[in-house]
């Protein structure tokens, strides 16, 4: 297959690794010359696409592609205009071409930041976040069969949760877990692939939401970190996503169905 990958960041070129490994052919963006030149020497096609600059984005020469991957976030930071400008961007690069099956990366930040079990849609439009709804919107507008998959927080490979707080005070201790590992982003693709699916929007973390606190001991035991010097207990706040949807249409196993495993 050809396969397009807009925005290859730290999950983009696992899932390009492996496609590649696959036998597909990759054709890739990135926001930078370094990574663009890392990305030729795996094997891939990749040219640098920042959808921020306001100057002409370069485009490649192969328009027409299997499945179409979208890896472009929305930071916490971003003003609501920066990441409509982004988008608008964005689609203006896709403009002209042709894929039979499209993904975008979300965010379960989407969600509202509540104790309750949040299937996809279990909130009205109005309740979600309006930066991140904003980037799904205009892109369902314009591919109205993408597929959008909500992605809790990466982990695999060098991103270890307990180094991040080895040694420091640890604020998001006693919060439910709403993770998912590299691997199981690249199956779920994989398995929707075969299916050919087309206009579903998933929640795509691990259907066990342990403590962070938990997770943290786990991976700092398994990889020989440091444990924080404490927790607090400010915040419990027992946000649980439901990947339900997911494992009932796609039949899919998660490879990690716990942070604990990661």
């Amino acid at each position: 297959m050809d396969i397009l990958i807009v925005g290859c960041g730290w999950v983009g070129t696992y899932v390009a690794a492996e496609m590649l490994g696959a036998g597909h052919r990759i054709w890739a963006t990135c926001t930078s010359p370094d990574k663009a030149g890392q990305l030729r020497k795996m094997g891939l096609h990749s040219l640098v696409a920042d959808f921020d600059h306001k100057g002409p984005i370069p485009r490649f020469e192969q328009e027409v592609f299997d499945v179409a991957i979208i890896s472009v976030p929305i930071k916490r930071k971003d003003h609501i205009d920066v990441a409509s400008h982004r988008f608008t961007k964005l689609l203006t690069f896709l403009a002209g071409m042709t894929f039979r099956q499209s993904f975008f990366f979300g965010s379960v930040g989407i969600y509202p930041k509540v104790s309750a079990t949040i299937a996809e849609d279990t909130f009205s439009d109005k309740v979600l976040d309006n930066k991140l709804l904003l980037g799904e919107s205009k892109l369902k507008t314009a591919y109205p069969n993408l597929n959008v998959l909500r992605l809790g927080g990466l982990f695999g490979l060098d991103r270890i949760m307990a180094k991040y707080f080895a040694g420091k005070i640890c604020d998001i201790g006693y919060q439910t877990a709403n993770s998912v590992h590299v691997v199981d982003v690249y199956g779920v693709i994989r398995a929707m692939i075969a299916q050919e699916s087309q206009g579903k929007t998933y929640n795509l973390v691990c259907p066990e939401h342990p403590l962070k606190k938990d997770v943290i001991e786990a991976s700092a035991a398994a990889y020989g970190y440091d444990l924080p010097l404490g927790y607090s207990e400010t915040d419990k706040t027992a946000k649980v996503v439901s990947p339900k949807r997911l494992i009932s249409d796609l039949a899919y196993q998660f490879s990690y169905p716990s942070p604990l495993q990661f």
